[in-house]
């Protein structure tokens, strides 16, 4: 059986996410992979002797996050996984998804985003991306919502 994978990071966007894939992972009884994925190259330029102890930090940070989106999931008698991957955002999770055969992908929407009616804001268009290359359901959960 699949699962429901929620990329999570920091923020309201990624809180609305986890309280959105924790209701459903409950409803369908599925699997519920919480993922982060530490994007080196986000930092921008640094001195490459800097690099490996940056990626640590960022890791460790990822771990963390994820460790309290699992303590959420855990005050609703919810078990669930904890990943943290090293890479392209967009690559490892279309590559995590395909992994885990996962049925649903949940993202959390920046604060201050609103639906558009064309869905042409940023995650609308990230969600659309990963949508087309993974053939997997995206739910795209918006902190007002919550």
């Amino acid at each position: 059986m699949g699962c429901v994978v929620c990329a999570t990071r920091g923020g309201q966007g990624s809180r609305a996410a986890q309280e959105w894939a924790i209701r459903h992972a409950q409803e369908t009884e599925q699997r519920l992979v919480f993922l982060y994925v530490v994007n080196p190259n986000a930092v921008g330029e640094v001195d490459d002797s800097m690099r490996p102890a940056i990626e640590a930090e960022l890791a460790w940070v990822a771990q963390v996050l994820v460790r309290v989106a699992q303590q959420r999931a855990a005050r609703h008698q919810l078990e669930t996984e904890g990943v943290v991957l090293l890479g392209d955002v967009r690559e490892e999770i279309v590559r995590f998804l395909e992994q885990q055969s996962a049925c649903m992908l949940v993202l959390g929407a920046p604060r201050g985003t609103t639906r558009n009616v064309f869905g042409d804001d940023a995650i609308e268009q990230f969600a659309q991306e990963i949508r087309q290359a993974s053939g997997v359901a995206v739910e795209v959960a918006r902190p007002e919502a919550e």
